[in-house]
């Protein structure tokens, strides 16, 4: 008999919306797969129902997965909601993301069998065994992996630029590409990233951008996002207080005393900008002040109080995402359009 598991996102904590307006806690890619992806592996032929209290977003949803049913009270064996998926929780948890990667992609072992890692030029710290390098991937002499604290996937298409270190557990996504970058602390970057600079226990999320320096610390990007030169996030309080978040008129209590940033999908921050501890920015924000702090409205532009047009907003993020050969769909645009009506239009 097929399992039935129910994806509920009825109850999502207010600290996921600024990430979860565009797409839902199961498309995060965590290490190459996403929620839905490990359920098809896990879970062959089952039947997948997703439930939300937004029937706009949940439309969305079933429109990009016609696999996936609406949730009509039925019964269940399996419940899936996104309170174990709170970034700051995520980001303890990296290791175990990249060994259900291994675990459950079994192409992974077929390329440690078919593929040695041999060194051009670059150098690997630990074992190799550890290192993970799909035989597309392009690394440059003078790349350092560093294997000790974990392992290291580079996934097809990858190009790592020579004088990048890269530590262990690390996950760089499909045809991304790392230049000059300096990687630690457990990262999952997405497939098409550009990314430089340096980053520390972070996860970013597909087509984003932060390929120049500046420092990513202990953040959570979404897709689309791009963080211009020497954009910096804060991620440790001078007090080493507890972080806590704004959103909108929550506070939300993180847990924990490193924590940077959550940037929401479609989102920009221009040169030399600096993020506090704990900044939120919502999604298709376009920021360029020099210090942000707290929480930004959704499709903020350039300071608080202030909005990108609907038109201008629509027209940039479908010339943003044709650059990499991606079409926004008819539906999603009508998404958008709905979304913005209902955050921006209905409140001024």
């Amino acid at each position: 008999m097929n399992k039935k598991i129910l994806i509920d996102e009825r109850n999502r904590p207010i600290s996921l919306d600024p990430l979860s307006r565009f797409h839902s806690f199961m498309e995060w890619n965590l290490g190459g797969l996403t929620l839905i992806q490990k359920l098809e592996i896990q879970h062959p032929g089952s039947l997948v129902y997703y439930a939300s209290n937004d029937p706009l977003f949940q439309n969305l949803i079933l429109e990009r997965y016609p696999k996936v049913l609406p949730f009509k009270e039925q019964s269940y064996d399996l419940i899936l909601t996104p309170d174990s998926f709170l970034p700051w929780d995520l980001q303890r948890v990296i290791p175990s993301e990249i060994e259900d990667t291994l675990t459950l992609n079994k192409e992974w072992k077929k390329f440690r069998q078919k593929y040695k890692v041999k060194s051009a030029g670059f150098h690997v710290v630990g074992k190799d065994k550890h290192l993970y390098l799909h035989p597309k991937a392009i690394v440059y002499p003078g790349v350092v992996f560093d294997t000790s604290t974990g392992p290291i996937i580079i996934d097809e298409d990858v190009k790592i630029s020579s004088f990048s270190f890269l530590e262990g557990p690390l996950y760089i996504g499909k045809g991304s590409q790392i230049d000059n970058a300096r990687i630690t602390g457990g990262t999952l970057i997405g497939r098409s990233c550009r990314i430089g600079g340096e980053v520390e226990n972070s996860i970013i999320q597909d087509f984003t951008n932060k390929h120049h320096e500046g420092f990513l610390g202990h953040s959570f990007v979404s897709s689309w996002v791009n963080l211009g030169a020497l954009a910096t996030t804060s991620d440790l309080k001078n007090n080493y207080g507890i972080v806590k978040l704004k959103i909108d008129s929550h506070e939300v209590n993180t847990g924990t005393i490193k924590f940077g940033s959550i940037i929401g999908p479609f989102s920009k921050v221009a040169i030399g900008v600096m993020l506090n501890t704990g900044a939120v920015v919502d999604i298709g924000s376009n920021l360029v002040e020099s210090r942000i702090s707290g929480y930004q409205h959704p499709f903020t532009w350039i300071s608080k109080g202030s909005h990108y047009q609907k038109e201008a907003f629509i027209a940039d993020t479908k010339k943003i995402m044709a650059r990499r050969g991606i079409n926004l769909f008819e539906f999603e645009e009508q998404y958008l359009r709905s979304l913005y009506s209902e955050l921006v239009d209905s409140k001024n």
